[in-house]
C-alpha cells in the first residue's frame, strides 16, 4: 500500500531538514533575504530538531515503509528504470564532455589577446573552478547577488540587468546558501539537473510523437549533442528553459492542466521568449475545434466548454509569467516593458528580415561562399543553425501538426528581425520539434554519423565559448 500524502510530506520535510542541518555543519550556515524577510540558519540543531519531530510524528502514526527504507527503495527503483539506464549515459557523456573540452581548450589553447580586456574571473588561480565564469553568466550572478538595478539616465546602449528574466538567477540565490554559497557552480548544478529532467520529458514526448523507441532516442541524443547544446553545461538559462517548455507541453497533452500551467508560468519567468509558448499551447487547446481543415461548428462530444476553458487557461500561463515580471519591472522603472527596450543595448533593434537576407546574399554573390564561411565563420555557423530550424518547419508541420511548426517559427523569426543572427545558436538549441523530425526522418544507417558530426561541432563551440572567443 502507498503511504498517504501527509506521510510523504512529513518524509520530505524530514529529508529537507536533514539536508539543511548537514549544510550548516559543512558550510557554516547562511543568511538570506526572502521577500523582504531575513531567513537565518546558523545553528544545525534547529533543522536537526525539526527533522526528528517529523520522523517521530510520521513513524508513530504509520510504521510501515520507514524513511530510510523508503528513500533507499526509491533510489534503487529510479536507478533500475529503463529511462534512467538510457538517459543517464547520454547526459553524463555530453555534459561532462563539454566541460572536459572546455578545460582542455583553456589549458592547451588559451585566451586570445583581444579577450584580455573584457573577460572576467572569479577563480583566477584555478582554471577549472573558473570555467563557468563566462559571458552572460556574470549577469545572472549579478541578479542573484544584488537583485535588479536600473539607471534611468543611462544611454540607450548601456547594458542593464533588467533584460535578464528572474527564474534562473533566483534559483541560484536561494539554492546557493545550502551549497556553501558557491553561486557560480550552483548555476551549473541547476543546469545539469534541469537538463537531465528535461531529457526524461523529451523522451516521453518523442515516444508519443514518433511512435518508435529508436527514433525517439535518436531525437533526444541529437538534441543533447547539438553544437549549441554547450549551454546546457553552463550557468545559463537554456537547460531550465528547455525543462519548463517540455514540462508544460507534456502535461498539457496529458490534460494535466495545473501542472502544465505551473511549468508554463516558470517558462514565462525564465526567458523573454517564454511567453511565446502560450501561442503553441493555445493552438493545442483549440485543435478539437479544427476538423478536416475547417472550423467545427460545435465542440465535439468529449470536449465541454469547461474543459476548453481549462485548456485555454493553462495555455495562458507562459504569458502570465512574463506579465508577472513586467509588473515588477513597472515598479522599478515606470515602464512594464522596459526589459524589452533594454535589449537594444545588446544590438537587438528591428532591421527586417529583408535586410538580413540581402546582406548575406549580396556578400556571397560578390565574394563567394568560401569567403563568407572563412571570414564570417560564426555568422555562417549561426546561419546554418537557422536554416536547419526553418527548413524543418514544413516537415514538422506535415508530421506533427501546426503547433510544433508555429513553435519553430515564432521563436526564430522575431529574434532574426530584431537582432539578426545574434545568439541564434542559443535560440535554436531548445527547439526540440526540429530534432524530433530529424530523429524520425534519418535512416537508421545514417544516425550514428549525424550524432558524431553534431558532437564534433559541439566540441568546437565548447572550445570557442570557454576560451572567450566571440560566439555572439
Amino acid at each position: 500500500m502507498k503511504l498517504p500524502k501527509w506521510a510523504v510530506a512529513l518524509d520530505l520535510l524530514a529529508i529537507v531538514a536533514a539536508l539543511l542541518a548537514i549544510s550548516v555543519v559543512v558550510f557554516g550556515g547562511f543568511r538570506i533575504w526572502v521577500f523582504g524577510s531575513r531567513l537565518s540558519m546558523m545553528e544545525w540543531t534547529r533543522p536537526a530538531l525539526l527533522c526528528a519531530i517529523a520522523l517521530v510524528g510520521r513513524h508513530v502514526a504509520i510504521r510501515r515503509h520507514p524513511l530510510p527504507q523508503h528513500v533507499a527503495s526509491s533510489v534503487v527503483a529510479w536507478w533500475r528504470r529503463a529511462d534512467t539506464q538510457v538517459l543517464l549515459p547520454i547526459h553524463l557523456a555530453t555534459r561532462a564532455g563539454v566541460v572536459a573540452v572546455g578545460f582542455l581548450a583553456v589549458i592547451l589553447i588559451g585566451y586570445p589577446p583581444e579577450a584580455m580586456s573584457s573577460r572576467w574571473s572569479l577563480y583566477p588561480d584555478n582554471a577549472f573552478l573558473d570555467l563557468p565564469a563566462r559571458w552572460d553568466t556574470g549577469w545572472y550572478l549579478g541578479v542573484a547577488m544584488e537583485g535588479y538595478q536600473y539607471n534611468p539616465d543611462a544611454r540607450k546602449d548601456y547594458q542593464q540587468n533588467i533584460a535578464f528574466f528572474p527564474a534562473f538567477p533566483m534559483l541560484m540565490r536561494f539554492i546557493a546558501p545550502v551549497l556553501g554559497r558557491q553561486l557560480l557552480w550552483t548555476g551549473v548544478a541547476i543546469s545539469l539537473v534541469a537538463f537531465f529532467v528535461a531529457l526524461g520529458y523529451l523522451l516521453h514526448l518523442a515516444r508519443m510523437d514518433l511512435g518508435d523507441e529508436d527514433s525517439a532516442l535518436t531525437a533526444v541524443t541529437l538534441l543533447a549533442v547539438y553544437p549549441f547544446a554547450v549551454f546546457y553545461s553552463a550557468a545559463y538559462t537554456e537547460a531550465l528553459f528547455l525543462l519548463t517548455i517540455v514540462g508544460a507541453l507534456y502535461h498539457f497533452r496529458r490534460d494535466q492542466f495545473v501542472r502544465s500551467a505551473c511549468w508554463g508560468v516558470a517558462a514565462g519567468l525564465t526567458r523573454p521568449n517564454g511567453c511565446l509558448l502560450s501561442i503553441v499551447l493555445g493552438l493545442m487547446a483549440i485543435v478539437p475545434l479544427w476538423e478536416k481543415g475547417a472550423w467545427a461548428p460545435t465542440l465535439p462530444p468529449r470536449m465541454g466548454w469547461s474543459r476548453l476553458s481549462a485548456r485555454l487557461a493553462a495555455a495562458a500561463a507562459p504569458g502570465i509569467g512574463m506579465l508577472i515580471f513586467s509588473v515588477y519591472i513597472y515598479t522599478l522603472t515606470g515602464n512594464a516593458f522596459q526589459w524589452t527596450a533594454q535589449n537594444a543595448a545588446w544590438g537587438r533593434e528591428y532591421r527586417s528580415l529583408d535586410n538580413l537576407v540581402i546582406d548575406r546574399v549580396g556578400f556571397i554573390a560578390t565574394n563567394g561562399l568560401y569567403a563568407y564561411a572563412s571570414t564570417q565563420t560564426i555568422d555562417f555557423f549561426y546561419l546554418t543553425a537557422v536554416l536547419f530550424v526553418l527548413g524543418s518547419a514544413w516537415p514538422v508541420y506535415k508530421r506533427f501538426g501546426l503547433p510544433y511548426a508555429v513553435m519553430l517559427l515564432v521563436n526564430v523569426l522575431p529574434p532574426l528581425a530584431a537582432g539578426g543572427l545574434l545568439s541564434m545558436g542559443r535560440v535554436t538549441s531548445v527547439l526540440f520539434p526540429a530534432f524530433f523530425w530529424m530523429g524520425g526522418a534519418l535512416p537508421v544507417r545514417h544516425r550514428t554519423a549525424w550524432i558524431a558530426l553534431f558532437a564534433c561541432l559541439q566540441g568546437f563551440v565548447a572550445a570557442m565559448f570557454f576560451t572567450w572567443r566571440p560566439l555572439y
